[in-house]
């Protein structure tokens, strides 16, 4: 059973964590609630372990090396040079997954960095409810928790998030 600690509840109620998953990996954990949504601590802590539960070693482990070959396929696509093993062991061997963001659907975002191959840069993973990733993307660390859309009038959004288009 997936335990998690360090329970905090923020200003806005929502819970942050730690678990401690499958392949020694301790990551943190954020339960995001929509702006007008409210739930109990117990309701999100059970939410949260449902929705992690799933995460054995082996599928972590599917998740990274897909995550991998998606971000190195799309950053070679159009190049003059097909990636070679090199490139796809220089991102697998720097990917850290950093946190999981879990939502009141028990919808599941794993949060991965690699500092050297996307410096300043987060790595999101939105799985569905099989484990496979539905929406790989890129962007910046939101770090302004008043704000979560982007301004209508910002456009450096535009530069720096990717979504990796996910392959069948």
């Amino acid at each position: 059973m997936i335990e998690l600690t360090d329970i905090d509840l923020d200003e806005d109620g929502e819970l942050s964590a730690v678990v401690s998953l499958p392949g020694d990996r301790q990551v943190a954990v954020l339960f995001a609630l929509d702006d007008d949504e409210q739930l109990e601590a117990p309701e999100m802590l059970a939410i949260a372990q449902r929705a992690l539960a799933p995460l054995t070693a082996e599928e972590l482990d599917r998740l990274d090396d897909e995550i991998v070959h998606e971000l190195v396929d799309s950053d070679f696509e159009g190049a003059e040079r097909a990636p070679e093993a090199a490139d796809y062991a220089a991102l697998d061997e720097e990917l850290d997954l950093q946190g999981a963001i879990v939502s009141s659907d028990a919808t599941l975002v794993l949060v991965y960095e690699a500092p050297t191959q996307y410096a300043g840069l987060v790595i999101y993973a939105e799985l569905d409810e099989s484990l496979l990733i539905e929406v790989l993307s890129v962007a910046e660390p939101d770090l302004d928790d008043e704000d979560d859309e982007p301004d209508a009038d910002d456009d450096d959004d535009a530069d720096t998030d990717e979504e990796v288009e996910q392959g069948d």
